[in-house]
């Protein structure tokens, strides 16, 4: 019963979102390191936490620095700083 209420239960848009500006980015550094998803998350949180940032801004920077623009959602300056440091235009060429 109590799963049949939580399948019909939708996420919140927002939840929804950061969830999948999380996987994107898991993704995107599985194509760059040729990578594991699970080694892929954990660089980006090794990442968040050498630069004092949350992992899902990290995320968003990462997805953004990837997408070759700014995003207007990329608010954290020290994620966009920190995710250029670390992935910069190198990966992307």
């Amino acid at each position: 019963m109590i799963e049949g209420r939580a399948s019909r239960s939708p996420l919140g848009h927002g939840r929804r979102e950061t969830t999948r500006v999380l996987d994107t980015a898991v993704g995107i550094l599985v194509g760059w390191r040729r990578c594991s998803t699970d080694a892929a998350f954990q660089e980006l949180i090794t990442v968040a936490e050498r630069h004092g940032v949350g992992v899902f801004a990290m995320a968003s920077a990462l997805v953004s620095l990837a997408g070759g623009g700014v995003s207007a959602r990329t608010a954290n300056s020290a994620a966009r700083v920190a995710a250029e440091r670390e992935w910069g235009l190198s990966y992307l060429l």
